[in-house]
């Protein structure tokens, strides 16, 4: 499950930009109103990935 969240986190990077883990915020915010607590933790976990990418350097081209 992991890894389908890296490739989550990576497409909202790709869509949303700088604005990708406030996306996630807000996913993971809809889903505790709505009570369900386990698609909420993913979308933390998702959230946390976009971080961590948004923190990794890009390789420079030579």
């Amino acid at each position: 499950m992991n890894g389908n969240l890296n490739i989550l986190a990576e497409a909202l990077v790709f869509v949303h930009g700088k604005y990708a883990e406030s996306e996630a915020a807000r996913h993971a915010l809809m889903s505790e109103r709505m009570g369900d607590m386990e698609i909420a933790e993913a979308w933390r976990e998702v959230q946390q990935t976009v971080r961590r990418i948004g923190q990794t350097p890009t390789p420079r081209a030579a």
